[in-house]
């Protein structure tokens, strides 16, 4: 059977950081090694006063320039300049792609001239943060006249989803917590999704021995205002509940994040900045994330790859799929410091639950593994079989 001709489409991603670039060098490396495959890039107006970063592994090469944000369209999504909407709509009708690859919602412009150009094609979008529910909740806590960019950022966006096709189409995700406001918002099927984690590796062993020091720790991106909330939790709600068995059994909290976080510390709650995430994941004894919504930074998986005891809300793990004896959650802040305050008394216990953490995430979530689910579940969406790729 010939391989399907594909094309894959996204900003420059090679040497970008963020979790929407990580994730397409993933997709990008297994795409490009499993079909004859062209890749699309789209630049934005950043573009024109720096070079784009080598990319390889296809078949060939496009650009499109994208246009200049204003305050009439969706930031949020890939909006054509001027006569590019002519130059994509050549590149698929010269080449008559069978599968189109999208990375993110922000081509959802490109996926409505995709499917009138090839109604016969497939197209997947990979989907790394759903943003409607956050455009929509900033506006609803916010709801005053000088706040009233929020509400129409949020009409700006539900005018432009009504565009989405609501028949064959394919969805990759990164969040299985976020997978509710795909089906409700986006109109995709369940048995046309699929989660697609980034996948994890061993790590690699300490460069310098780490500090005696016991502590729990808290990490999260600076940028992340929901992070600050979970904080917030921490401090209020579960530090006063444990602190008289930090003290008896020497234990602290290190929160990690951005600067913001300093004015926050006392006692034996302190900072440490983002960048020292790693060596702290190393030494840590427990990671606790008492989220209010879904992870979005892939926080769960990297507890299991540093083979830590993971205490968390239920939000923090929404929908994830992991057995229920391979972490501690609880939405009520006295429960969930109980069951830390138990972690305390037993260190067999702490261990256990790491393990099993650990275990089943590298028995399922591997680069191998990753991979290989993922290709089976593109093939059986396009028509291939894989044993013939």
């Amino acid at each position: 059977m010939l391989t399907k001709k594909v094309l894959f489409i996204d900003e420059p991603f090679t040497i970008e950081e963020g979790i929407r670039a990580e994730r397409s060098r993933f997709l990008w490396n297994v795409i490009s090694k499993s079909f004859d495959a062209d890749l699309l890039l789209l630049k934005s107006p950043v573009y024109m006063e720096k070079p784009v970063s080598l990319h390889t592994g296809y078949d060939k090469l496009y650009s499109l320039s994208l246009k200049e944000e204003n305050n009439l369209e969706s930031e949020a999504y890939h909006l054509l300049g001027k006569g590019q909407k002519e130059r994509f709509i050549n590149i698929l009708d010269s080449k008559r792609y069978e599968v189109i690859f999208f990375a993110g919602l922000a081509c959802l412009p490109l996926v409505c001239l995709a499917k009138k150009i090839l109604p016969q094609c497939k197209l997947i979008i990979d989907i790394e943060k759903v943003w409607l529910p956050e455009i929509k909740e900033k506006w609803k806590d916010n709801k005053q006249l000088k706040n009233a960019n929020y509400l129409w950022q949020y009409i700006r966006q539900t005018a432009w989803n009504k565009y989405l096709p609501k028949k064959g189409m394919f969805c990759l995700y990164a969040n299985p917590g976020e997978t509710d406001e795909l089906f409700k918002c986006y109109h995709f099927k369940p048995e046309n999704t699929h989660f697609v984690p980034l996948p994890i590796t061993t790590i690699p062993e300490l460069d310098k021995p780490g500090s005696n020091k016991k502590f729990i720790l808290f990490w999260g991106a600076p940028e992340s205002k929901d992070n600050l909330t979970a904080v917030k939790n921490i401090i209020s709600e579960i530090y006063p509940r444990i602190s008289k068995k930090m003290v008896e059994k020497e234990i602290s909290i290190v929160l990690c994040g951005g600067e913001e976080l300093q004015g926050l510390c006392s006692g034996r709650i302190t900072y440490a900045p983002y960048n020292e995430k790693e060596q702290l994941l190393q030494e840590a004894l427990l990671v606790l994330l008492p989220l209010n919504k879904p992870d979005t930074e892939g926080r769960i998986l990297t507890c299991a790859q540093f083979r830590k005891t993971l205490v968390c809300t239920l939000s923090a793990i929404k929908n994830f799929p992991l057995p229920e004896d391979s972490y501690l959650v609880s939405d009520d802040f006295t429960e969930l410091s109980e069951k830390i305050i138990e972690l305390f008394r037993s260190a067999k216990k702490l261990d256990e639950y790491a393990n099993k953490l650990s275990t089943f995430c590298f028995d399922n979530f591997t680069p191998e593994k990753v991979e290989n689910a993922l290709l089976i579940k593109i093939h059986s969406w396009i028509g291939n079989n894989v044993s013939n790729q």
